[in-house]
């Protein structure tokens, strides 16, 4: 009985952390992606389609093309997207503007440790997760860039990450960065640029197993176990 009432408080455990919004790993499809728990929406990791145009990519998503199965997202699906990922509400960033660019359009910024391998912003486990389009180094630091183009409210618009790690220790301050810009930055050029640090903001919709359906099976599974087990000890 007692393992039962721990194996039950495990669960409940589980489901708890289970209904806080994650950024999680996804290798279901052809191409890697990473899956934004909180929407249900899959999208297509930063450094998949770079070096390719917006419009390249916008005109490869029929059936037989090259990114068949995916599509463009909605302006309001990449706010969703990068707010989770930001959770500029709940994180304690170092510096954070919520409308930096405009109204939802955020630049935030969080410090690493000044230590040998200091790479311990609050964004660390989400980086890890959406790949990135370019990688540099020098004696100090090491960089992963990332820039997503999608269509927004005035136009070409993009969401952007820095993650930085410092690889000396103790001589600067680097900063992981997280924004967002809507504000018609970009000109009907950029729309035809192929460029190694620009990828193209690509989505579909998945199924993504909910905990508390997990949970409830597993306990229905183990009260039949139990009553099974007491049925047969009275026998």
């Amino acid at each position: 009985m007692k393992l039962i009432s721990n194996v039950i408080c495990a669960l409940v455990v589980i489901l708890s952390m289970g209904a806080n919004a994650a950024i999680i790993d996804n290798t279901t499809f052809e191409y890697d992606s990473f899956i934004d728990t909180e929407t249900g929406l899959a999208w297509m990791d930063f450094g998949i389609n770079n070096r390719k145009s917006f419009n390249y990519v916008a005109n490869q998503l029929n059936s037989g093309d090259e990114y068949y199965g995916w599509r463009l997202p909605t302006s309001a699906e990449v706010y969703a997207l990068w707010g989770n990922l930001a959770n500029l509400e709940n994180v304690e960033a170092d510096i954070e503007n919520p409308n930096q660019y405009g109204e939802g359009q955020f630049l935030a910024r969080d410090k690493n440790s000044s230590v040998i391998g200091g790479d311990n912003t609050v964004w660390d486990d989400a980086f890890n997760a959406i790949g990135y389009n370019t990688f540099t180094s020098t004696d100090f630091v090491e960089r992963t860039y990332g820039i997503g183009f999608f269509m927004g409210k005035n136009g070409l618009a993009s969401v952007s990450f820095n993650d930085a790690k410092d690889i000396h220790g103790g001589w600067f301050t680097f900063y992981d960065e997280l924004k967002i810009r809507d504000d018609a930055a970009y000109s009907d050029f950029f729309l035809n640029l192929a460029h190694e640090n620009y990828s193209t903001m690509l989505v579909r919709e998945v199924k993504v197993s909910e905990p508390a359906t997990i949970v409830t099976s597993a306990i229905a599974l183990l009260f039949m176990f139990y009553r099974r087990r007491k049925l047969s000890r009275s026998y």
